[in-house]
């Protein structure tokens, strides 16, 4: 099937064709991205929505191991209840962290931050099921009365939950887990009043991709939107 023409003068941009007043701009169908290498596709794919949050997750196995992997799908799900979700990649492989919250029904999620960066970084790693994260990076598992699973005594701020449901998505075979807030661990200092937290005082680390790593810097918060209001 040929690809529509446009007249002279359009807008339109045409697959991969750089505009003439933006000289990096270029158009990738569906085709084109599936025509690149692999790796090109997934570091393309997970650094195009830009930086965003990343935790480190504590779960424990059943059989007392400690487990500790890096996740940058973490939303919002709800405020009441308080949920949390992220995306899980397909079972095709073992999933260390979803075998373990699935036997405990617990999980938690801690920030990153520049001090603690390449112990964090390196807890992605391929480690064997039996072998714990906390020890082979040096980070510390901390845990309180009420969490089953480990928080990382490091991070400022440490979420603890347990699973509520998940969802496979049938186009890729991913899952969709949410879980529910139990307890959170935060600074005193860096929650205000109005519940909002500064994570630019307390350093919190986002990221884009796989492998690069980005400050939280001065926020600018905005009064809230409403229809005919000049912000």
């Amino acid at each position: 099937m040929r690809r529509p023409q446009h007249p002279p003068g359009s807008n339109q941009l045409t697959s991969n064709q750089k505009t003439s007043n933006q000289k990096s701009n270029m158009l990738l169908t569906l085709q084109d991205i599936m025509a690149r290498p692999a790796a090109y596709r997934r570091d393309l794919l997970n650094t195009l929505p830009g930086p965003r949050g990343v935790h480190l997750m504590g779960t424990r196995g059943h059989k007392g191991t400690e487990n500790l992997a890096v996740f940058s799908s973490v939303v919002h799900v709800g405020a009441s209840p308080p949920l949390l979700g992220f995306i899980l990649r397909p079972l095709t492989v073992p999933r260390h962290s979803y075998h373990h919250l699935k036997a405990t029904g617990w999980f938690t999620l801690n920030t990153l931050h520049p001090e603690i960066l390449d112990p964090a970084h390196q807890s992605s790693a391929n480690y064997a099921i039996t072998e714990s994260e906390f020890a082979a990076t040096g980070l510390t598992p901390e845990y309180t009365d009420q969490c089953r699973a480990p928080y990382v005594k490091e991070s400022a701020i440490k979420i603890g939950l347990t699973l509520e449901e998940e969802h496979q998505i049938r186009a890729n075979g991913t899952l969709f887990i949410v879980g529910r807030v139990q307890e959170i661990i935060v600074p005193d200092h860096a929650v205000a009043e109005s519940g909002h937290v500064d994570h630019a005082s307390l350093q919190t680390l986002t990221v884009a991709g796989l492998d690069t790593y980005y400050r939280v810097e001065q926020p600018v918060r905005k009064a809230y939107a409403r229809p005919h209001l000049k912000p």
